[in-house]
């Protein structure tokens, strides 16, 4: 009877880790996403997407065999994830060029005079 019991236990491990890994992947990917880290944030993004499409089961994941639907459904998700990390990451530049460009002090206040000292 224990052997039935091992076997029950291990397959409720095994989701319960699978259901912790998906929490983890999303989680990851949201933090990430919010510290700026777009390019990590796309890898746990593609995690996360593919444990959902594993509880999601056989009605939205295809037959092995279906290695076309497969190929596609696979490309449009990185697809999609590499042009939001690049419309982000574009952002994230355009905004960190703009401060910079502002913290430089205009021409107009520099000091006009002798600023270069002379040799003694």
């Amino acid at each position: 009877m224990w052997p039935i019991a091992v076997f029950l236990m291990l397959v409720v491990l095994g989701y319960w880790l699978a259901f912790c890994a998906t929490i983890w992947f999303w989680g990851n990917a949201l933090f990430a996403l919010l510290k700026g880290h777009f390019i990590r944030a796309s890898i746990w993004l593609c995690l996360g997407y593919g444990a959902l499409l594993w509880w999601q089961g056989t009605e939205v994941i295809p037959h092995p065999w279906d290695f076309d639907e497969w190929l596609r459904g696979s490309a449009a998700v990185v697809g999609t994830v590499t042009v939001l990390v690049v419309v982000a990451k574009l952002g994230q530049w355009r905004y960190r060029r703009r401060q910079a460009l502002q913290a430089v002090p205009p021409f107009g206040t520099m000091p006009t005079g002798n600023v270069i000292p002379s040799p003694r």
